[in-house]
């Protein structure tokens, strides 16, 4: 079946033209092709088409006047509902190169065709002629039976192989012409073919959605055992592509999953300090209250929405200043000593201290009201320079907006006559391309007319995903401050800040007793805060540190005498747990039993050694940091798969524990790391060894957590005594 009744890029646009010639592919066939083209200034295209079983491709060179022009590549499955790629330039003629050399491939010439049509259909697929030079690796198609030469040691190799698809014909040749150097080379030829299977085996094991076209171009390299260094080397390049965009892509879900949980944490507190003014209202006896500038009724909240609105409009770009967020109402502690007092540097000399200024921390810690204070500050200084707060999804909303409305210049104009930009949030710009030229000439164009930029993210600038070079060195050309988690003396101090701005009087107990609970960030405080008055407004109960232990649900975890579950070789089982502890005490167990252990953790090898596995395991410490003292691993499912191995060959029962599987997802994938289990499992149900994975349940969705449990047997870190 021929590829000639299907075409893609006709669907897609391609003007068919005229054909002229019509061609057999072959190994020199479209080298003599594009010979052809040159030496007679052809104008036009040349095309292939080529249907194997259950796929099927198609690609273009445009040449005018010899020269080639541009290159589109189109790969397809033949089962329904699944995606075909498209692929242009360089990367669309290596592919034509690999398809060109079958001789089911069809190659025709197309004249009479508008090169400037083509180029309108197919842009940004520029190719130069350098990429036409004959690539050093083609694969050869898939060798048909031959007659062999009967020699009984060497021939039924060359048989049994040959029905796998593999090309012996250079051992063929070899034993036409010197029998007794052929059965010399065949153990070489043997161990080339069991390192081709074990590259096949590591291809399974990674996540090739999205590149299917590159399997197949490996897949057909793999049929020659000669070429092993070579095909090694290629699959190392592409581990190394795939890992780098799962590492992305892992970061940028990473990013939008913190913005949710923000999201959602803002309304519920939202919700808490609506309760609060409402009853704050109720007992001041005051069914409405009125703004003082305009005499509008104030909302729940205490705002003004016709002010708001007002201020809104008159700024036209970015947010308002909450002018609550002030230098004077942020708590300063050893944690963000220097990072303020930068802040207060800057909003003294803007555009001349430290520009940029780039502050990041953890979610919570204070940069939005860092950023904000340096805001209200320059403000009370000069009102007439023109200060901006905003965020990058604000910035790109407007962006967006600018762009369906035919504004966008003016949209430029406005953000360069900013004389103090302050941009919040920079992490949610991780692989937004447009959103980053935008900042990439707005960060020029201020900082060259000495105009102040501060900066608030999550992150360094050098690990925000997919984030251009160019932008990491402009962020990173003035001064980074971040800052820390509060220490409980801080986290006090800011909690009786809080709440002599509400204007509450809550028992020091009651502070203290939330800042030994909610230790992560001030958010999480004035969440647990905020939770606390707000049922004790709605119980009309006295604030009091039974009220906030039944609030904050907070326990003291109390021993329990419960037995072990017991472990069965040849099973394999998912430990649920908040931290490695379970999974620990039960791999220890097993280990004073007799067991062979294996260990690949997180944790530093010392802690299992002190704290849970007191025999001789061998640990393997999951890193790619090189120590001297530690056997270390890469998060490679290949590398992890073959000592796994290495390791069940051995005699005896053993126990192989892996702890923090999330770290291996968040650097291969989900999927791959799902394989990777499936593999080790099956080979456990046949051997005398036990499997432990350790999972924080609440690291991951419902949806992929159920797929790890149908592997494998579930046990609770309740179930276990450590």
């Amino acid at each position: 079946m021929l590829f000639q009744k299907v075409s893609v890029l006709s669907d897609l646009g391609l003007p068919e033209g005229r054909v002229i010639s019509q061609h057999k592919g072959g190994r020199e066939s479209l080298q003599e092709i594009f010979n052809r083209v040159r030496r007679y200034r052809f104008s036009g295209y040349v095309r292939l088409n080529l249907a194997l079983t259950g796929k099927r491709s198609e690609g273009i060179v445009v040449f005018e006047l010899g020269q080639p022009i541009l290159s589109v590549y189109v790969f397809k499955w033949d089962e329904v509902g699944r995606a075909g790629r498209v692929y242009m330039g360089r990367k669309a003629v290596e592919f034509l190169w690999e398809d060109s050399v079958y001789p089911e491939c069809n190659i025709t010439l197309h004249a009479d065709v508008s090169q400037e049509k083509v180029i309108e259909v197919f842009p940004d697929s520029e190719i130069a002629m350098t990429d036409l030079i004959l690539p050093p690796f083609l694969p050869n198609p898939p060798p048909k039976m031959s007659e062999y030469v009967e020699d009984q040691e060497v021939t039924p190799f060359l048989k049994a192989w040959s029905v796998k698809g593999y090309d012996l014909s250079s051992l063929d040749r070899l034993l036409r012409r010197d029998r007794e150097e052929a059965r010399l080379a065949l153990p070489y030829f043997e161990t080339n073919l069991i390192r081709l299977e074990e590259l096949n085996d590591r291809i399974l094991l990674l996540d090739t959605m999205g590149y299917e076209r590159e399997v197949e171009s490996l897949r057909r390299k793999m049929v020659d055992p000669e070429r092993i260094e070579e095909i090694e080397a290629e699959l190392s390049r592409f581990k190394k592509r795939i890992s780098e965009k799962d590492s992305v892509k892992n970061a940028e879900n990473e990013i939008h999953m913190d913005r949710d949980r923000k999201l959602v944490d803002e309304k519920m507190d939202a919700v808490y300090d609506l309760i609060l003014q409402y009853h704050k209202m109720r007992s001041a006896g005051e069914r409405t209250i009125s703004c003082p500038e305009c005499g509008s009724y104030l909302s729940q909240d205490g705002s003004c929405p016709i002010c708001f609105a007002g201020s809104q409009d008159e700024q036209g770009i970015g947010r308002r200043l909450n002018p609550r967020l002030k230098f004077e109402s942020f708590v300063v502690g050893s944690n963000t000593r220097f990072t303020e007092a930068a802040a207060r540097a800057v909003a003294m000399n803007p555009g001349e201290s430290y520009n940029p200024l780039f502050i990041y921390s953890r979610s919570g810690l204070g940069k939005t009201h860092l950023l904000q204070a340096i805001g209200n500050r320059i403000m009370e200084l000069d009102a007439s320079l023109k200060v901006v707060y905003t965020s990058t999804e604000v910035l790109e909303s407007e962006l967006i907006e600018a762009i369906a409305n035919r504004r966008l210049e003016s949209f430029r104009e406005e953000y360069r006559m900013v004389d103090i930009l302050l941009l919040d949030d920079l992490q949610f710009i991780a692989g937004k391309e447009e959103t980053q030229e935008e900042i990439f000439h707005l960060f020029n164009d201020l900082v060259e007319r000495g105009h102040q930029i501060v900066l608030a993210c999550d992150r360094l600038p050098k690990d925000i995903p997919s984030l251009s070079e160019r932008l990491i060195t402009r962020f990173e050309s003035g001064l980074i401050a971040d800052l820390q988690p509060p220490d409980l003396e801080t986290r006090i101090a800011i909690l009786e800040r809080m709440v002599k701005e509400k204007e509450l009087e809550v028992p020091s107990e009651v502070l203290i007793f939330i800042a030994e609970v909610c230790r992560s960030n001030v958010r999480e405080m004035e969440g647990g805060l905020n939770r606390i008055l707000a049922f004790s407004s709605l119980m009309n109960s006295p604030i009091g540190l039974e009220t906030a232990r039944e609030v904050l649900t907070y326990e003291r975890p109390v021993p329990v005498e419960i037995e072990r579950p017991s472990l069965t070789d040849g099973v394999s089982y998912l430990i649920e747990e908040r931290k490695a502890n379970a999974s620990h005490a039960l791999a220890a167990s097993k280990l004073s039993e007799g067991y062979k252990a294996m260990a690949i953790t997180r944790s530093h090898p010392r802690y299992l050694r002190e704290r849970c596995l007191d025999g001789e395991p061998r640990i393997l410490w999951l890193t790619d940091h090189e120590s001297k003292q530690e056997n270390t691993i890469p998060p490679s499912l290949e590398r992890i798969m073959l000592l796994i191995d290495e390791f069940m060959e051995e005699d005896g029962r053993k126990i192989i524990l892996l702890d923090d599987v999330q770290y291996l997802m968040s650097n291969t994938s989900f999927e791959g790391v799902v394989r990777f289990i499936r593999s080790v499992v099956d080979k456990v149900h046949e051997d005398v060894t036990i499997f432990i994975v350790s999972v924080d349940p609440e690291s991951l969705d419902p949806q992929d957590r159920s797929v790890l449990e149908r592997e494998m047997e579930v046990i609770r870190e309740a179930d276990v005594r450590a």
